[in-house]
C-alpha cells in the first residue's frame, strides 16, 4: 500500500485522518477509488465509490486491518471516521489453517 504523507496534503487540517486506522481506511479508500487522498470525514459513495469497490476495499481492509469486516460495513459506516470508529466492533481474523496436499 502506498502511504500518504498527510505532511504534504492539501486537506485542511480538520479533515487529515487522526489515528491509524482512520490512516488506513483513507489509504484503501484512496488506492481502490483511484484518488491522492481521503479525508476523514469523506463519504465513500459520494467520493464515486458503489457496491462493487465498496466490496474491493472492505476486502482490502480486512487484510490491512486484520480484522473480519462484512460486506455491507461500507453501507454503514460510509465515512473513513465512522468505518474507522466501528472497527474495534469487529472480530479479529482468524488464523485460517493451510490446505493440506495429500
Amino acid at each position: 500500500m502506498n502511504e500518504i504523507s498527510y505532511a504534504q496534503s492539501s486537506l485542511v487540517e480538520e479533515d487529515r485522518p487522526v489515528t491509524t486506522t482512520e490512516r488506513v481506511v483513507a489509504e484503501v479508500w484512496a488506492e481502490v477509488l483511484n484518488l491522492d487522498e481521503v479525508g476523514r470525514h469523506d463519504n465513500f459513495f459520494d467520493l464515486g465509490g458503489h457496491s462493487v469497490l465498496a466490496t474491493q476495499a472492505v476486502a482490502r481492509l480486512c487484510v490491512a486491518l486484520d480484522r473480519q469486516l462484512p460486506e455491507r460495513a461500507l453501507f454503514d459506516w460510509p465515512t473513513v471516521t465512522t468505518l474507522a470508529a466501528a472497527v474495534p466492533g469487529y472480530p479479529a481474523a482468524e488464523q485460517v489453517a493451510p490446505i493440506r496436499r495429500r
